[in-house]
């Protein structure tokens, strides 16, 4: 029997039929899903796939090499501001449609596809805390479009403190070495935190430390951190296994002072804060492990298809058996990361984006943000004590909890499905010279970090344990009021 097999990429309706329910619920929105995955997709064909071996070699030989070439190319092509608010020039896309654009990007190449996802992940606290930062956010968006890339990243992990800080419990008795020491007018934070995607490009970052080291949990905090700031620098990257192409950074903080009005919501609130950005972050993280997975498919079905070599293997029935298998576990694992982005943005912080007042606030002028006077408004206690009431008003502990739990589900599922179809790609390319095989020996690397970054597939499936099974209720929200001492720590 002849098997002729197609194209593989499938039409957004194709991979979620789904869509067409959500539709009747936000009217529009598979307009702008397709929207978005075309303009992903056609990135990824002409910019990504076609270097992605070349970029990793070079990272290989040195980890401090970075293609901001690409980079500005993105920027003018809208990959480094969708996530944005539209009030500030940005995309306004939310967990759903940044789950889309990550599975194409890392269908072509994961590890330059991470450089736009690790930036994402650096904005995400920010979109917690209101307009706030919106002159920091507005700024970013402006210097994408220009082709001058301000990067993000989000520095969380430490040399002692991996998985640990990425639930409440673990993060008690994490070996936190870092420290935000209250001075005059902010803040002074000191410490070393490792691993951080983008670490050694970014230009701003949300730093996470506690400000009383005894007491990690209660008093974990984010800061908006200048990378340009005095005693902040890069330790050193990372010789990867895979996703080279985006630098892990150690990053040392000697001293470096924090103004007030860049923290990051109250002190205290960032534990909780962490819980919401990882049920926010973790579908695109299934989304990535999906790409990767989708992209090994793609490659091998291509190699079957058109190589004199291959000829006869996809006449096998053993060899369409593996493929269905793998055909088979790509889709349900984009089924996993679509219900949980679906989750996080309808049910856990739909009421929250939905809200008039925050509608509203982007009738106002970009530039008043920037006024120094505004500034220190959107920074005081009472302003962040309403917005803390805000968001316990928009949703609920609850919400948050059974969100962080698909999210963990989908994060966890879509690394092992990546090692599984890509391990089996191999396996089925065998021992070929051709050049399908360093590209599946390459997405086969890349696949493993899917099973250790945003907490490990372990920490991962405990909190599926607890939330959907156990159904406990996580504290993430803030509390309404936060009281803090002369010295800024949480009483």
């Amino acid at each position: 029997m002849h098997v002729a097999v197609g194209g593989t990429a499938p039409s957004l309706q194709e991979a979620f039929p789904r869509l067409r329910q959500l539709e009747k619920h936000d009217r529009g929105l598979v307009r702008r899903l397709e929207r978005r995955q075309l303009e992903a997709r056609q990135f990824a064909d002409a910019h990504l796939r076609g270097i992605a071996l070349d970029v990793d070699r070079r990272a290989d030989e040195d980890p401090s090499y970075f293609d901001w070439e690409l980079i500005r190319t993105g920027g003018r092509q809208g990959m480094l501001d969708f996530l944005l608010p539209a009030q500030v020039g940005g995309g306004g896309c939310f967990t759903i449609e940044c789950a889309v654009v990550m599975e194409e990007l890392c269908a072509g190449c994961p590890g330059l596809a991470l450089i736009f996802g690790a930036h994402g992940l650096g904005i995400s606290p920010l979109l917690l805390d209101g307009p706030v930062h919106w002159d920091v956010m507005s700024e970013v968006a402006a210097a994408a479009q220009r082709g001058e890339p301000m990067l993000m990243a989000c520095a969380l992990t430490e040399p002692d403190a991996g998985t640990d800080v990425e639930d409440v419990d673990l993060l008690e008795r994490a070996r936190i070495t870092s420290h935000a020491r209250r001075v005059p007018g902010g803040y002074s934070l000191s410490g070393t935190k490792r691993f951080i995607s983008n670490g050694g490009v970014a230009r701003w970052l949300t730093v996470m430390m506690p400000v009383d080291p005894r007491r990690p949990a209660e008093t974990w905090t984010c800061f908006l951190v200048d990378a340009k700031s005095k005693g902040f620098w890069v330790a050193r990257n990372e010789h990867k296994m895979g996703q080279r192409a985006c630098p892990a950074s150690e990053l040392v903080f000697d001293e470096v002072f924090v103004p007030d009005d860049r923290l990051v919501a109250r002190v205290g609130d960032g534990a909780g804060a962490t819980l919401i950005v990882l049920a926010a972050s973790r579908p695109p993280v299934g989304a990535i492990a999906t790409g990767i997975a989708r992209g090994a498919y793609e490659r091998l079905l291509g190699w079957l298809r058109e190589d004199p070599d291959a000829r006869g293997l996809l006449e096998r029935q053993s060899v369409q058996l593996r493929l269905a298998g793998m055909a088979e576990q790509i889709h349900l694992s984009r089924q996993a990361y679509m219900d949980a982005a679906v989750e996080f943005d309808v049910a856990a912080l739909g009421g929250a984006t939905g809200s008039p007042l925050l509608k509203g606030l982007g009738l106002v002028p970009t530039g008043v943000h920037r006024r120094r006077r505004v500034r220190r408004l959107m920074s005081a206690p009472a302003t962040r004590d309403a917005l803390a009431g805000f968001l316990n008003r928009a949703t609920s502990n609850e919400a948050i909890t059974r969100s962080l739990g698909l999210s963990s589900l989908a994060k966890a599922r879509g690394g092992d499905v990546a090692m599984g179809v890509t391990g089996a790609a191999l396996e089925i390319a065998g021992l070929t010279d051709a050049p399908v095989r360093a590209e599946l020996q390459k997405l086969w690397r890349d696949a493993k970090l899917c099973q250790i970054y945003e907490g490990t597939n372990q920490l991962n499936r405990l909190e599926v344990f607890r939330a959907l099974v156990a159904r406990e209720t996580m504290p993430a929200l803030p509390p309404r009021r936060r009281r803090v001492d002369n010295a800024g720590a949480v009483i």
